[in-house]
């Protein structure tokens, strides 16, 4: 929305659903100048079929020079005014473009990324018709169909003049229409197959940028490469067939409209041989069909760009009408907030059974909730339904009286949730960006945070300290490093509830012991804490747990039940090392006892060879 001017931003609509009808609003009075400009260019066309009607039915009969320069210099009067009136018209559509995308970009991008529960279109996609839209207003595709609107005036001028070359012209129209319509069907499926190829096609080579190191460690890239090559060969192939569609259509266009001008003079000619038409209404008459065909042809030849257009439309106005939001009451922000959990389930779509049902559990401000249990068994959906990026298909999860889907969803003076991802991703900008979420921040929180993941000094050593450029594979930093500043970025601010997806990773033990230093620090500043972890560290600071097995959950709500969990966790991993001890000297004892009967045979093997040598001897 930083593309906006101060006055822009303060009338826009409080909610995204309402912003294209205040787009069209604030669109009226430009669009009302576009169409009066519209009248005007296309009136004076109309100014080359006067010029010749009257340069060869009159001054030629009359011989008036002054006749002759009077009419030059008004028809190119009119032509230079309507080239002005053309250019104005297509500098507004140009700006109007623009500030279509500097509407709509923001916003969409911003709903994209915050309506993550599932049913949303993709951001990208949404980006994409804003593009498409932009495009369509920007070039000559709006313009073609705003014209072909006077194509029937032209018609009717033609049969004022001589019905005979009215009806030669209106049938070319009809044929270049339909023309167009069927290039249109008869490419589409070439069209989609294209697209597709061309979407499978930057795929691989992203995913293939993703993991260069995997593809050069394992000799991959030839395998890769002919992958690569099945979609990148597709979509020339669709290409090919779309393009030589394209030049059939467009050919029997051109040849029709040399057609038509040939049907006018030509019949017009003998119409002035039996004396019915004079020779400046052949000419005019012949202006007038040019024009008339030619517009109905750029038309047909923009019909995919408005037909794109329109499909883009209908699926933003969709997408900014699920917005059904209604104005969000902020938490207060001095008061500690309560995390409540109230009988949330969860399935995803297209699955039969859900993952977890009716987990409820109160998390008071100051106190840490440990979220333990195998894998795939639910944690990081739970931490994702907790963080508010995902909506539970029933029951509620709340920070203080607020709904947190709601609350991530909403803009708010506040930052009220920080969260932590199971897999750490930094963004293109400064260390001081990245660690208050991509704004400028308050470089002294920005420190603060930093400070309490211990990567404060690290960050100092960096070329530029806190302003120092970094990327997603930044190699100045190592995963440690990184993820530490996701972690001061999930602390920035201080936030009412943090959560945390398995922070415990690519951390040495001293960074694990900063971590849980910095947990028991917000805790005792009132945060409510979700983390998710197998570590003995972070689980003895846990004042409830959140336990997955099987399919089945169970809430430890005491101490009592919390130590016997602690308990059973030691006593496991203490029968687990008597059994490995236990293999171990199993083990050991079979082969002692395997060497000892290898002894035992070779000697006897020895003893066996020296007897066969004595009775040898003795013979």
């Amino acid at each position: 929305m930083n593309t906006l001017d101060g006055n822009q931003a303060k009338v826009m609509p409080e909610h995204s659903r309402d912003l294209l009808g205040w787009a069209w609003r604030r669109s009226y009075a430009g669009l009302s100048a576009i169409g009066i400009f519209s009248i005007f260019i296309n009136l004076l066309k109309l100014a080359t079929p006067i010029y010749l009607l009257q340069l060869l039915d009159r001054v030629i009969a009359s011989r008036s020079h002054e006749t002759l320069i009077m009419l030059t210099v008004i028809t190119l009067l009119a032509i230079f005014t309507g080239i002005l009136l053309e250019i104005t018209r297509r500098q507004m559509f140009v700006r109007w473009g623009i500030w279509i995308e500097r509407i709509l970009g923001p916003t969409l991008f911003t709903y994209g990324f915050s309506k993550q529960s599932g049913h949303s279109p993709k951001t990208a996609k949404m980006l994409r018709d804003v593009n498409s839209m932009r495009s369509f207003v920007s070039g000559k595709g709006v313009v073609a169909w705003l014209d072909v609107a006077w194509c029937p005036l032209f018609i009717a001028l033609i049969f004022l003049i001589a019905p005979p070359l009215g009806y030669i012209v209106l049938i070319g129209v009809i044929v270049t229409v339909v023309l167009g319509w069927m290039n249109e069907l008869v490419t589409r499926e070439s069209r989609d197959a294209a697209y597709m190829a061309r979407r499978e096609d930057r795929e691989w080579v992203s995913s293939a940028e993703r993991h260069q190191e995997t593809i050069g460690s394992l000799g991959m890239a030839a395998s890769l490469a002919e992958r690569w090559s099945r979609s990148a060969f597709s979509r020339l192939d669709e290409g090919v067939r779309t393009r030589t569609a394209n030049i059939y259509f467009e050919s029997t266009m051109r040849f029709v409209g040399r057609c038509v001008r040939i049907g006018v003079l030509g019949v017009g000619v003998w119409m002035v041989i039996d004396e019915v038409l004079t020779l400046g209404a052949v000419f005019a008459a012949n202006v007038l069909g040019r024009m008339a065909y030619s517009l109905a042809e750029r038309a047909m030849q923009k019909w995919r760009e408005m037909s794109t257009a329109i499909t883009a439309y209908q699926r933003i106005k969709n997408s900014l009408g699920q917005d059904g939001t209604r104005p969000l009451s902020e938490p207060e922000s001095d008061t500690p907030l309560t995390l409540a959990i109230d009988k949330v389930s969860y399935r995803y779509p297209n699955q039969p059974l859900s993952i977890f049902r009716g987990i409820d559990i109160v998390v008071n401000p100051g106190e840490v909730l440990c979220v333990i249990g195998p894998s795939a068994a639910g944690k990081t959906t739970f931490v994702r339904l907790v963080s508010g990026l995902i909506a539970s298909r029933s029951g509620k999860i709340r920070l203080g009286d607020v709904d947190v889907y709601r609350l991530q969803q909403e803009f708010s003076s506040k930052r009220y949730v920080g969260h932590l991802p199971q897999y750490v991703g930094l963004f293109q900008g400064t260390v001081r960006e990245n660690i208050a979420g991509m704004m400028d921040g308050d470089i002294d929180s920005v420190v603060a945070a930093a400070k309490l993941v211990k990567i404060h000094d690290t960050i100092l050593t960096l070329p530029h300290g806190y302003d120092t450029e970094i990327s997603e594979d930044e190699p100045l930093l190592s995963a440690g490093q990184r993820k530490k500043i996701a972690l001061a970025r999930a602390f920035y601010g201080e936030p009412p509830l943090i959560v945390l997806d398995e922070p415990s990773p690519h951390l040495d033990n001293s960074s694990r012991s900063a971590l849980r230093a910095a947990i028991l620090a917000l805790k005792a500043k009132g945060s409510v804490i979700v983390v998710t972890t197998q570590t003995k560290s972070l689980s003895r600071i846990a004042d409830k747990v959140l336990l997955f097995t099987d399919s089945k959950y169970k809430v430890l709500q005491t101490a009592e039940e919390i130590a016997a969990l602690r308990a059973r966790k030691t006593g496991r991993q203490r029968d687990d090392k008597q059994k490995v001890k236990l293999n171990n000297k199993g083990g050991k004892e079979r082969q002692q006892k395997h060497r000892t009967n290898s002894k035992s045979s070779n000697t006897d093997i020895k003893s066996n060879n020296k007897d066969s040598r004595i009775i040898h001897l003795k013979q």
